[in-house]
């Protein structure tokens, strides 16, 4: 057996011999999150962002994000904890 026809037997015996690891990764797959303004799903990763009462929100476009920040509550539904008077 010559060394090329060599090699290529391993190469072709390689993927079949290596045992692989079946365990979870720290590789983490993008969640989406709703647009509270259209409704899109977006990616937290890579979109515009707000806060309100302590809590992220995440937008499609720039022009979602600041339609939100005019009136927040007019887009999300408030627990009754929010809105009870004190």
């Amino acid at each position: 057996m010559t060394l090329r026809t060599l090699a290529f037997a391993l190469a072709l015996a390689a993927p079949f011999s290596i045992a692989q690891d079946t365990k979870k990764t720290d590789v983490k797959v993008a969640k989406e999150v709703q647009d509270p303004v259209c409704g899109m799903m977006v990616d937290p990763a890579k979109s515009p962002k707000s806060e309100f009462k302590g809590k992220t929100y995440y937008f499609c476009s720039i022009e979602d994000k600041k339609e939100f920040d005019k009136a927040p509550s007019t887009y999300i539904k408030l627990d009754k904890k929010d809105t009870a008077k004190k």
